[in-house]
């Protein structure tokens, strides 16, 4: 079943420092997702994308949402009245898949996102690559990578496969096929089609002939923060989906999976990536798949950059989960607003925020 689902955006400190390679085509960087302080000025082309403040926002939901379990309609009625600095980030994401080997726990994946001012297609390409751990880098061999409107994602390979195939060890295998489905699915496909030049069909030993492979993942939704050294990874900021642990969070609803993220005791090697001290107030995701999060910081002097990043990714990709378009993360206690892009693509050189 596919998750349809709202999320959160990142906290204004952590994202007010992103920066993003604008190169065309390799763009990409495996920089942690940040953001810096938005210019007076419009931007040109050759400059990094830069968020686009306005003066006030209506951070509201629509009469229509009902709130989260737990929290009354009438705290969010009380703040539609707030005016809210709204930050407006024109970066778009690239997916990363990653995993380490622990001896007592065996093959752990991850993931991460990165920013990118590159186009879908570029940023899909680059998510696989980035992500791709077999000792051949099979997806060299791809030479393109679209999704179309079904939500069905297509990898054409080269024609070098059908006259020199290539090989992979069954626990390489089985790595290379987490990572297919759980990058398309974060791309929000549900079927993937493969071929070989123009003919349908690729083979890569030990696997069967791929086809036409609907893209499934073990059920579980929401991501936990590692608590083992995760150091053989190239990336920062990495987190456990909660579908690969022994505590996985089953839910359609949006704030419910937040809520138990962040009440979560720890697992073996996992934990919470929400800090106590955050008041999840309202969380939804609408018809257009526009995700958001309303909340506070009960105390600021238990407050760091550390726990910042962690909740910041933890919403970004839960969110993802949820197939959400862009997340809006709204801070109630410094009124404040961080709007970033998922699914979503926008011009890097963007100067108007778009509503």
């Amino acid at each position: 079943m596919n998750k349809k689902i709202m999320a959160f955006v990142p906290t204004l400190p952590f994202l007010l420092t992103m920066a993003c390679d604008t190169q065309e085509g390799e763009n990409t960087t495996n920089e942690p997702v940040e953001t810096t302080e938005a210019s007076d000025e419009d931007l040109e082309p050759d400059e990094d994308p830069q968020p686009v403040e306005e003066d006030t926002v209506n951070a509201t939901p629509d009469e229509d949402n009902t709130e989260t379990p737990g929290h009354e309609v009438d705290e969010a009625n009380e703040e539609e009245s707030v005016e809210h600095d709204e930050h407006y980030f024109t970066e778009n994401i690239v997916l990363n898949h990653d995993q380490f080997f622990d001896e007592e726990y065996g093959l752990i994946p991850l993931m991460t996102i990165t920013a990118s001012a590159s186009d879908l297609d570029h940023r899909l390409l680059a998510s696989f690559t980035s992500s791709d751990r077999t000792q051949d880098n099979i997806t060299e061999y791809m030479t393109n990578i679209e999704i179309d409107e079904d939500n069905v994602i297509h990898f054409t390979f080269s024609d070098d496969l059908s006259t020199a195939p290539i090989s992979m060890a069954s626990t390489e295998s089985r790595g290379f096929m987490e990572m297919l489905h759980a990058v398309s699915d974060g791309f929000g496909a549900e079927q993937m089609n493969f071929y070989t030049g123009d003919e349908p069909g690729v083979l890569i030993d030990p696997l069967a002939e791929m086809e036409e492979v609907p893209v499934e993942l073990e059920e579980g939704i929401g991501y936990y923060r590692p608590t083992i050294s995760s150091e053989d990874s190239e990336y920062e900021n990495v987190y456990i989906p909660s579908r690969v642990t022994d505590d996985p969070i089953v839910s359609e609803d949006f704030g419910e999976v937040l809520l138990e993220l962040q009440t979560f005791e720890g697992g073996a090697y996992y934990e919470s990536p929400i800090s106590d001290v955050v008041e999840l107030h309202d969380a939804w995701i609408e018809d257009d798949g526009k995700a958001q999060l309303h909340y506070s910081i009960t105390d600021e002097s238990e407050w760091d950059e550390e726990q910042q990043q962690a909740f910041e990714y933890a919403v970004f990709l839960t969110a993802l989960d949820f197939n959400a378009t862009n997340v809006r993360l709204v801070d109630e206690g410094n009124q404040e607003i961080l709007d970033f892009p998922l699914l979503e693509d926008r011009d890097p050189h963007a100067n108007q925020p778009e509503h």
